[in-house]
């Protein structure tokens, strides 16, 4: 057998193998937010608002960390990585129509929309829930004290519009990831749970930050939210 066959095999077996694209960090951070915004969801609705609060606090540093992520993570986590301009997203919109268009290497352009749209979302009902009060005024944000009892009933009526707008756009993210499932062929949950998906020609591996860049973002997270939780009264 000749070096060029060799060469041959050994690229299309490279072709079948599974390519990661996304780390340890990323999926975690992704199933616990869906589990945190499962249980914020519940606990307000049924007025658990002990536990609501906790379960925001636990939003709050998946949030903190994703945003750390996003700049020192590894390469598909990094948003310069995935966020693209209007043209780039309008250019990936003009091919949704296509059932042959291959897997984009971590998010792709109307993807990397819907991540920031829901990051950003998810803040904002934070940091409106951290300044709220309650109709009776015994629960409130931690920030509360720093806003008036009628601007903090404001600020309560807010949280909830804008936490029924994050869950529209995630039932809209969900519809999306049913759309690529069944039209396009393509399961993009699998891949959030393994972290690997079938490689592409011309795919080429990420880039993996270490674990001990996460722990040092963790550390800090952890100091923002405890100092966040007691008002910033040190």
């Amino acid at each position: 057998m000749t070096s060029s066959e060799m060469s041959h095999m050994q690229s299309a077996v490279a072709d079948t193998t599974d390519l990661r694209v996304w780390d340890l960090p990323v999926r975690a951070m992704h199933w616990l937010l869906v589990i945190g915004i499962g249980i914020c969801w519940w606990t307000g609705l049924h007025n658990e608002l002990e536990y609501h609060l906790y379960s925001g606090y636990a939003i709050l540093w998946i949030v903190l960390m994703r945003l750390y992520w996003g700049l020192v993570g590894s390469s598909t986590a990094r948003f310069v990585n995935f966020v693209r301009g209007p043209k780039a997203v309008l250019d990936y919109a003009s091919t949704l129509h296509r059932r042959d268009t291959l897997h984009a290497h971590g998010h792709n352009a109307l993807g990397a929309v819907s991540i920031v749209l829901m990051v950003g979302l998810v803040l904002a009902v934070l940091i409106l829930g951290l300044f709220a009060v309650d109709v009776d005024g015994l629960y409130s944000g931690p920030l509360s004290s720093y806003v008036t009892f009628k601007q903090g009933r404001h600020l309560a009526h807010l949280h909830y519009y804008w936490f029924t707008i994050l869950l529209w756009v995630i039932a809209l993210h969900l519809a999306a990831m049913i759309f690529y499932f069944i039209y396009k062929r393509q399961n993009l949950v699998a891949p959030m749970i393994s972290g690997k998906r079938r490689r592409n020609a011309g795919d080429t591996e990420m880039e993996i930050a270490p674990l001990w860049r996460f722990a040092i973002g963790g550390v800090i997270a952890t100091a923002i939210v405890w100092a966040v939780s007691i008002g910033f009264y040190f």
